[in-house]
């Protein structure tokens, strides 16, 4: 029998997943593991998928949001320029270009179309389209929306909208870095230093971007005999103002010596001096001295939460600290301090747990308000203080525990109240760094040992601190002293952590597990960072950032208008035979990605010792890959969502190292060529299937 001989060529599928390794040996480590990672996450599958963008929010439309209409018009009479607001009865818009197809402006009789954006949809055949109070021309038909004759002109016009409105979002007015950002009922909000450095101002967003807010003025008084009633006017003499908040520190109305202080707005009629007052209603007792603007000091780094101390949907506030000025209370309308009776009165955190409010206080002291009761810090009427013999780095509230960090030590406070507070030291060793916490299953943080998760016990729901990663620790080593914020994003099961060299690790959790971790490099730095539901209970993250701007993290396909600079290097394959050499026939990649994506792939063999070796940067130098234009580039072009796409390259070595690199760029038009557009929606990389051949083992 004749035996014929077996094909040399073999055929193997590996999955890429599981994010960054830097410790696991070359020869054991799991080849869909990466090497690096810049501008990759993990998805729910564990499979790398090019991040999100972000863009500037002030409150008026997004970029990503942006469209254009097509409005005809005949008669034309006057000039129309770009960036004019057109408006009919209804209907209005901006003005992104004007095509004169016949006649002309100074003869009256301009026919041709304007391409619009920011349109209120509405204008009819025929009306007369106006710039202020001008008839320009009238309308012919009625706004056409994405109405371009091709899909380039499509193209253009749609990049063409989405960079005005990305032109019409402003920076939070003043100076320096953005201090705090929230969302608290539907409305974002923003703070900044004035424009000479001198106090903070707190702006919230709107359909015509950052609006200050008022914050009203304080008046304290005493000997106080009738309670007042909010919403009432307090009167001295010609004085008057509309008290907003009553908040009572010591006393009481019922023994006439009632002490504290009025939130008030409206004040008219001069400045309110040493004397009695009285209340529309009935209120009766004597003003201490002049009122006192609300202004926040300069510089301040702000902390927020959401919380309901009362029992109606009206009584849900927001409440703040930023470790310079007493903590405060905002309903949207009206702000109001929380005095605590602190000499230093300037907490340097704060929590909401089992209705109390928590404030941490430089020299490892924690105070809470009583149960309920927000501006009530007595120790009859439930408030305490706590010690805890460290600095306090931040709290967590988990349901039936308050888990309270230090910067060297954890603890955890158990119960309901001062009647069965029972504070149990979790670790002596073991802390957290400041603006790493993020409530995230049973919370993480950054010790010093790493990133580090409390995962509950079965016994008496103590908890135990477990180390979580190890496979990125030569990174998070050297950057335990620039932590700048962290964030959980609760759609992808993620949490981000921020550095000031404008790094972000990543780290996803798949059915309360580790993933793994990625890396990103944002050309923003995050000064502070929020993630919260909007009005219609939707998660939105938020940053504000050095240069002033707020900007909103997964939205939009750029870095606000800029290209995403992605990169992911992935780990050498010996295709289980490492003192072989292979000929490497042909890779095809599997991938998830819109049509007209650019990619570009380089391969290394023997370490990158063999073949040349591309040269890398440190992620935070992103973009500049040695010779990037000289490695194989594919486009993939199909039109369905997934893709096997073939990397032809004939190539020998014991091990090989696949990199992708993505620069931002799409096909502006699906076949005319023409590119430069920022922002394909995001691909997601699956595993690759590697074609070979077995060569000569390697002596």
């Amino acid at each position: 029998m004749i035996r014929l001989p077996k094909s040399q060529t073999q055929v193997k599928y590996f999955p890429l997943m599981g994010g960054e390794d830097l410790i696991t040996p070359s020869l054991t480590v799991d080849p869909g593991r990466a090497i690096l990672t810049q501008n990759y996450e993990l998805d729910l599958q564990g499979r790398y998928r090019l991040i999100d963008g972000y863009e500037a929010y002030d409150g008026q439309p997004k970029p990503s949001d942006a469209s254009y209409w097509v409005l005809k018009f005949d008669a034309g009479s006057n000039e129309i320029s770009v960036a004019d607001t057109v408006e009919g009865a209804a209907g209005s818009g901006e003005v992104l270009s004007i095509t004169v197809d016949s006649g002309t402006w100074a003869g009256n009789d301009a026919v041709g179309h304007l391409i619009l954006f920011n349109v209120t949809a509405g204008f009819v055949d025929n009306e007369s389209l106006l710039v202020g109070a001008t008839t320009m021309a009238v309308v012919d038909g009625t706004e056409i929306p994405r109405g371009a004759a091709t899909d380039t002109l499509d193209s253009t016009y749609l990049l063409a909208a989405i960079e005005a409105t990305r032109a019409d979002i402003g920076a939070v007015p003043g100076s320096g870095d953005v201090l705090g950002v929230w969302q608290y009922a539907g409305v974002k909000y923003a703070i900044r230093n004035n424009a000479g450095g001198t106090a903070a101002v707190m702006y919230k967003s709107s359909a015509t971007g950052w609006t200050a807010c008022s914050l009203g003025e304080t008046l304290s008084f005493d000997t106080g005999t009738v309670a007042f009633v909010e919403g009432e006017t307090v009167t001295e003499g010609a004085v008057t103002a509309v008290v907003r908040r009553v908040v009572i520190t010591s006393g009481a109305w019922a023994t006439n010596d009632a002490a504290g202080y009025f939130s008030i707005t409206g004040r008219a009629g001069g400045n309110f001096s040493a004397g009695a007052i009285t209340g529309s209603v009935a209120g009766a007792a004597a003003a201490t001295g002049v009122q006192v603007a609300n202004t926040f000091s300069a510089d301040g780094r702000f902390k927020f939460i959401n919380e309901n101390f009362g029992g109606n949907v009206s009584t849900n506030r927001m409440y703040g600290i930023n470790s310079t000025d007493k903590a405060f209370e905002w309903d949207g309308t009206y702000f109001t301090w929380v005095t605590t009776g602190m000499t230093t009165d300037a907490p340097i955190d704060i929590a909401a747990h089992r209705k109390h409010l928590f404030l941490a206080f430089t020299g490892g002291s924690v105070q809470h308000s009583g149960p309920g009761t927000p501006f009530v810090w007595s120790a009859v009427l439930g408030a305490a203080e706590i010690a805890t013999g460290d600095e306090i780095t931040g709290f967590m509230s988990l349901t039936a525990v308050l888990a309270i960090f230090c910067r060297n030590s954890t603890h955890m406070l158990y119960g309901s109240s001062i009647d069965d507070w029972d504070l149990k030291e979790h670790s002596d060793e073991s802390g957290a760094i400041e603006w790493s916490i993020a409530k995230m299953g049973s919370g993480i943080y950054l010790d010093d040992r790493g990133l580090t998760s409390l995962s509950a016990t079965d016994v008496y729901g103590d908890f135990k601190a477990n180390i979580i990663s190890k496979y990125i620790d030569p990174f998070l080593k050297t950057k335990l002293t620039s932590v700048q914020s962290s964030v959980r994003v609760k759609e992808k099961n993620q949490y981000r952590l921020f550095f000031s060299s404008k790094e972000c690790l990543t780290l996803t959790m798949i059915d309360n597990k580790v993933a793994g971790f990625t890396r990103q490099y944002y050309d923003k730095l995050p000064s502070c960072v929020c993630s919260s539901e909007n009005s219609s209970g939707t998660e939105e993250i938020f940053f504000g950032s050095t240069d002033g701007f707020v900007y909103q993290l997964d939205s939009g396909t750029s870095f606000n208008g800029e290209p995403i600079l992605a990169i992911i290097k992935f780990h050498f394959n010996h295709l289980k035979s490492p003192s072989s050499e292979k000929r490497i026939r042909k890779i095809t990649l599997e991938l998830d990605s819109p049509i007209n994506t650019y990619i570009k792939a380089s391969l290394e063999f023997d370490y990158g010792e063999t073949d040349g070796q591309s040269g890398f940067v440190k992620p935070d130098d992103p973009g500049a890959i040695w010779d990037i234009d000289l490695w194989d580039e594919f486009v993939w072009t199909g039109q369905s969502s997934t893709a096997s796409v073939p990397i032809d390259v004939d190539g020998t070595g014991q091990n090989f190292s696949l990199t992708l690199y993505y620069s931002g760029e799409w096909e502006l038009s699906g076949g005319g060529g023409q590119t430069g557009l920022t922002g394909a929606k995001p691909h997601t990389i699956q595993g690759y299937t590697v074609h070979y051949d077995i060569r000569r083992l390697q002596r």
